[in-house]
């Protein structure tokens, strides 16, 4: 059979103070938990658009400078991305912000943060002066042109010493001074504030790892979104609104850079060609003049065509390896402290354009660590170390790349003499003045294209535009994301309940004995007579006439079932036995015989448990003969044995007598049934109390003379595993008809019994 839910309920039930005072312990935990550990976080968030197509001519301009290969933008969005997440960018920010002074108020157990711009006073510091993290002191505004601070020295003595604000004060961390942000507050009621000097770097590097970027659209684009999480929600939205800024300042500043820097080349370079130009215009004027000469033949023109292409391509060539001898020439004649930038125009190869812009770009993080910090930062050589290595691998892939343009060039030379002496049969003087046309033409189309490219570069510096638009304003949720309350609470209240749900459930599964009938029904298939509840009284004998207590109300209605199950069989012997001592068959044997007296039925209880009798003393009965010694000696006679109970006037008991050497041979004596049979004549019921079954085999010798037996089961005494004498006994028929019984159970106020409900009536 199995438990039923209600049941199952019930037994948990039984034990509701546990779960009370689980849950009220874990709540109280939570709250001291939330109290001093948990800060609560604001998720903060802000969308921003890249590469921006819809600003009119900025994004055009842009486009076309992408196109003319001098500033070198990068149009992949996961790269934006990773700037946006840089460290750097986020030192910046920080520094900016002025985060390197914390400001906090004292609470009853913890500090607790306060935003620069909640207070009405600010700390400067001094940007020349190295500072270091420690704590300055607490803040006391004294009245709108003084403050005092207090500090704690070593000897925790109070150093208390006051000063006006603007006046710049030199501390063990740095040097600064206080500045006055508002006057319309109550300076008298103003709590202290403890300011305390941070580690820019390590809150750039926390903030570094809260802040997310990522597109809003899985398909990519430009719009991102940019979000974090703070304790303080202002702090949050002016973070990222900062970062922005930054970001867009920076990338102007790189764009305009490297525009000035094309811009020097393309200078440079048309001086050059100015000059070759006019010598080349010159040239044409002064032999057309000589040699008079308008137009060449038709039958030089294709050669002529294939040779100014060839030469095309030299003149290219000749440009990029000019270019690469400058630039190689530049670097050589550069110290190794100069870090300047080196403009990539006009360069094909793409490794070398590649270590170029690397260059160009370590320059510049270069100039920000510097803005940032100064020239006392500690990256500062390493990044130096990386700038010389750059320098050293740009120089070898110059040399690598002169050396295939100058292969280029020979093979394109002997191509050009080729098509050269095909142009022969050309007259000498029409020959040279077409050479001398081409040249002028190639230099002029040179100096018309560097031309236009300055201009380009001119205006890409000229018009101010930005590539950055805020597309929804960064905000923070009116509702802290971490360290919600709701959830701790929750959590505690199911920890609460689960702690001692776990307790009594394993204190079920690893027990032993039996706790309830459905112990007993769940082992045996035996008929359950009754439950006894605990007898909380001294007595033994707890039924009588005027008893209502909840014991004797058990018994009467054990006595109903008794009758019941006899199913109007003779049920005038009953034998009361146990698997071992101290279960309480006695006590049932007194208690149901007095159950049956009070109904006018005349009752005898034998105490046939010879090895340990109890029935007498428990009884407090003094008596002279008993059963051993009725079966001893024939002389003795029914009479002499039996001691009526004085204040039962239908109940009689018969003790034990003297301990025998062999009670289980004396069992066995023919004068035990003469006994039984006398008795059965005289009594209506007779009650056999038997020495525990599971122990010894007397209860088996007088299982021929009764007509039914109880066994007595104790509520946490008998262990489940010796429930299987009892199925041992039915299967094999060892006894008459067994009957259970479930002595000293426990019950709460639901499942008393009694007229009184639980109570002596009055």
């Amino acid at each position: 059979m199995e438990k039923d839910i209600s049941k199952i309920i019930l037994g948990y039930l039984k034990y509701w103070y546990l779960f009370l005072v689980g849950s009220v312990i874990c709540l109280v935990l939570a709250f001291l938990h939330i109290r001093y550990n948990i800060t609560p976080e604001y998720y903060i968030s802000g969308k921003i658009l890249l590469n921006d197509k819809e600003e009119g001519g900025g994004s055009a301009g842009l486009e076309s400078f992408n196109n003319l290969g001098l500033v070198k933008n990068s149009n992949n969005i996961q790269d934006e991305i990773g700037v946006l997440q840089s460290f750097d960018l986020m030192l910046q920010t920080v520094n900016k912000l002025g985060f390197s002074v914390g400001y906090f108020a004292e609470g009853r157990f913890s500090e607790i943060e306060i935003y620069e711009k909640a207070l009405p006073f600010k700390v400067v510091i001094n940007d020349s002066v190295s500072t270091k993290s420690g704590t300055i002191g607490k803040i006391i505004i004294i009245d709108e042109n003084s403050y005092r601070i207090e500090t704690v020295n070593y000897d925790e003595s109070i150093n208390k010493s006051t000063h006006n604000f603007g006046e710049n004060i030199n501390s063990d961390f740095g040097e600064f001074y206080l500045e006055l942000t508002s006057n319309e507050v109550d300076f008298k009621s103003q709590s202290p504030v403890i300011v305390r000097f941070r580690d820019v770097s390590q809150m750039a590097l926390n903030y570094n790892s809260k802040l997310g970027v990522y597109n809003v659209y899985d398909s990519g684009g430009g719009l991102l979104e940019l979000s974090l999480t703070d304790a303080i929600p202002q702090r949050g939205v002016d973070i990222i609104n900062k970062l922005i800024e930054v970001y867009a300042e920076n990338s102007a500043e790189n764009k305009n850079f490297l525009s000035k820097e094309s811009l020097k080349l393309i200078d440079e370079r048309l001086e050059l060609l100015t000059t070759d130009l006019n010598l080349a215009e010159k040239g044409v004027e002064i032999y057309k003049q000589s040699n008079d000469l308008t137009d060449v033949s038709s039958d030089a023109a294709r050669f002529v065509t294939l040779a100014d292409e060839a030469d095309r391509e030299l003149a290219s060539l000749r440009t990029e390896i000019n270019m690469l001898n400058s630039l190689e020439t530049s670097l050589n004649q550069s110290s190794e402290l100069s870090f300047s930038s080196i403009s990539s125009y006009n360069i094909q190869n793409p490794i070398l354009s590649g270590s170029i812009l690397a260059y160009n770009s370590a320059i510049q993080n270069r100039k920000n660590l510097i803005s940032a910090s100064g020239t006392g930062n500690p990256m500062l050589p390493e990044i130096e170390r990386q700038l010389l290595d750059s320098k050293n691998n740009i120089l070898q892939n110059i040399r690598s790349v002169k050396t295939q343009l100058n292969r280029s060039y020979r093979d394109l030379s002997n191509k050009s003499a080729q098509y050269r002496s095909k142009i022969s049969s050309v007259p000498t003087a029409e020959r040279a003045l077409l050479e001398i046309n081409r040249d002028q033409g190639i230099k002029q189309s040179l100096y018309l294209y560097l031309l236009q490219k300055k201009e380009e570069e001119a205006l890409s510096i000229s018009v101010p535009f930005s590539d950055t638009r805020i597309i929804e304003i960064p905000k923070a949720t009116s509702y802290p994301v971490t360290g919600s309350k709701t959830p701790i609470y929750l959590g505690a209240l199911l920890l609460g309940v689960f702690i001692p749900f776990i307790w009594v459930f394993l204190k079920d599964m690893l027990n032993t004995k039996v706790l309830d009938v459905v112990d007993i029904e769940i082992a045996t298939n035996s008929p359950i007579l009754g439950k006894i509840v605990s007898n909380k009284s001294k007595e033994v004998l707890v039924v009588n006439a005027k008893s209502t207590s909840p014991v004797a109300e058990l018994f009467r209605l054990m006595r109903h079932n008794l009758k019941f199950l006899s199913q109007g069989k003779s049920n005038q012997v009953i034998m009361v036995t146990s698997g071992k001592p101290g279960e309480g068959k006695t006590f049932i044997s007194i208690n149901i015989a007095a159950s049956l007296a009070i109904t006018s039925k005349k009752v005898v209880v034998l105490g046939f448990d010879l090895r340990a009798p109890k029935l007498m003393k428990d009884l407090e009965l003094n008596y002279h003969y008993g059963i051993s010694d009725f079966i001893v000696d024939p002389k003795l006679k029914i009479d002499d044995i039996i001691t009526p109970y004085n204040k039962e006037n239908n109940l009689f008991f018969i003790g034990s007598g003297a301990i025998p050497p062999n009670p289980g041979e004396l069992i066995l004596n023919e004068r035990v049934e003469e006994l039984i049979h006398a008795l059965k004549k005289r009594y209506d019921y007779i009650i056999i109390d038997s020495p525990p079954i599971g122990k010894v085999s007397d209860a088996y010798s007088l299982g021929r003379l009764v007509d039914s037996t109880l066994f007595v089961v104790r509520y946490n005494y008998t262990k489940k595993e010796e429930l299987n004498i009892i199925n041992e006994i039915s299967q094999n028929k060892k006894l008459n008809p067994l009957m259970v019984v479930l002595n000293d159970v426990k019950l709460d106020k639901s499942g008393v019994y009694s007229y009184g409900y639980g109570h002596n009536s009055k």
